[in-house]
């Protein structure tokens, strides 16, 4: 059976997850084109036992409203029509899956509302700091993500648990299981169970996409970079030894984001606040996570250590490092990132600072007269100045700044939140270093002094800029400067934007 079959076959099936006709109205509504607020308060009001959830929900210290709500009508003025559809929805999730501890085949329910409140509230962090989504539909889709396990386990009951049982609850291997058997994962049935229930595109891709962001199409990109993260973070805060998934946390955090280590901290404390309430607030037991604490104080102590030490990647940055393909993503002479990391790469933190409205920067550093190295001391000499250059350039730039090799003596450096008159002067602190830094001699060759010319760009704040258009103009800048008639000592550096 193909997957598309399974799909269909447990969508179309009995034992699907099923809206109650009140959330299925709401969602039905509010896919109008002319939405009526007054009408839906009146179909939520209704449902009085649901209504009433929703009012003691805005009306906490979750919401924190100055003054309290007496009607649905009033939280939608209040809180906006969004936040009490999601919390409709969410209500009607719970009572749709139920479930209390382990139920008689051994499905712990516990266990998995824990990580669904975790990956949601997470998710509306995420999404409140960054301002890519909206928070309380980042919220829903974190707590549909996992939806699909519980149709799987209704569809194939106790053969559903033996096939993840190799898993022993590491959730991330749990989706590869399930295709093994199945030809489908639960990601993709929490997608189109999103699908059949009408949810906006953004939160049915983010959910298929919330085990693995990268193949998600890239108008829905940073929603399902939210709910991957949130989910990793989920993994990271009920693990009791939560180091590796944490430096992974914050590396996918810088990358996707431009979150540092301390505002991934600060985001994991809030979560961790606001977890027990929105557990409270929708009746559900999630246990005991002392994993919270471990992981509050294994970020600590790698924030400690970041400060102290910021000439060293970060633990996270290297993990993300790890990740690549060696051969493929480093240059193999110098050790800097290859061009086709580095384009990538680039890439990505011009979409994440686009959505968060921040600048990229680029420098194109070229060497000068490096010819004359390999005519008069021999290629190795020239390989010592190519990896004497790469080390000053990696040594002397922030730790979220990417250091690459384009092509023979040309090196290309991002500067992520960087705008123009400041990376100017980074490139002005780079020619001053590598000046005024021999190279070692070698066998051969007496000690070198390198210089280079670089050449400037920034990513406008008003609209996009591929990453090949931003580094062609600082190519043609660096050109530009080098046919102007350089200083054979220190070059200079363009003005161009």
């Amino acid at each position: 059976m193909s997957s598309l079959q399974t799909i269909q076959e447990i969508i179309n099936g009995h034992r699907l997850p099923t809206l109650p006709a009140v959330a299925a109205q709401v969602l039905e509504m509010t896919s109008e084109d002319d939405i009526d607020i007054r009408r839906i308060a009146d179909v939520v009001q209704m449902d009085q036992a649901l209504a009433a959830k929703v009012l003691r929900t805005v009306n906490s210290s979750f919401y924190g409203l100055s003054r309290p709500c007496g009607t649905v009508r009033q939280a939608m003025v209040y809180l906006g029509l969004n936040t009490v559809k999601t919390l409709v929805l969410s209500f009607s999730l719970v009572e749709t899956v139920d479930g209390r501890g382990a139920d008689l085949n051994g499905f712990n329910f516990t266990d998995y509302w824990r990580r669904s409140i975790h990956c949601a509230v997470a998710a509306r962090e995420l999404a409140r700091k960054t301002g890519a989504w909206d928070p309380e539909e980042a919220f829903l889709a974190g707590l549909m993500q996992d939806v699909g396990v519980i149709a799987l386990y209704r569809q194939f009951g106790p053969a559903y648990l033996d096939q993840i049982e190799p898993a022993r609850g590491n959730h991330a291997m749990v989706p590869a299981l399930e295709r093994a058997e199945w030809e489908c994962d639960h990601a993709q049935l929490s997608a189109a169970i999103a699908e059949r229930w009408q949810l906006p595109r953004a939160q049915v891709e983010a959910i298929r996409h919330h085990h693995d962001a990268s193949p998600a199409p890239i108008e829905f990109r940073a929603h399902s970079r939210i709910i991957d993260l949130a989910g990793r973070l989920s993994t990271a805060m009920d693990s009791s030894t939560p180091r590796s998934a944490l430096a992974e946390c914050r590396a996918l955090a810088r990358n996707w984001f431009d979150i540092d280590a301390k505002r991934l901290q600060a985001i994991i404390i809030e979560v961790s606040d606001a977890i027990k309430a929105i557990s409270s607030l929708l009746a559900i037991n999630t246990g005991s996570s002392t994993g919270t604490e471990c992981l509050l104080a294994t970020a600590e102590e790698q924030l400690v250590a970041h400060q102290l030490d910021m000439d060293r990647k970060t633990a996270a940055l290297q993990s993300a490092k790890a990740d690549l393909e060696e051969q493929v993503m480093t240059d193999p002479l110098t050790g800097a990132w290859s061009r086709r990391a580095l384009e990538e790469t680039l890439s990505m933190r011009l979409q994440a600072a686009q959505d968060t409205g921040r600048q990229v920067a680029v420098l194109f550093c070229d060497a000068n007269r490096f010819k004359l190295v390999n005519d008069e001391h021999g290629h190795l000499a020239g390989d010592a100045v190519l990896k004497h250059i790469a080390s000053l350039l990696d040594t002397h730039t922030r730790e979220e700044s990417i250091v690459g090799r384009y092509g023979g003596d040309e090196f290309v450096i991002v500067l992520p939140n960087c705008a123009l008159d400041a990376a100017r002067q980074v490139g002005q602190r780079l020619q001053e270093v590598i000046t005024t830094t021999p190279c070692p001699a070698g066998e051969g060759w007496p000690p070198l002094k390198a210089s280079v010319s670089i050449g400037v760009a920034c990513s406008s704040l008003d609209a996009p800029c591929p990453a090949q258009e931003l580094i062609d103009q600082a190519d043609q800048a660096m050109y530009e400067d080098k046919q102007s008639g350089r200083s054979d000592v220190l070059g200079r550096i363009d003005h161009a934007a």
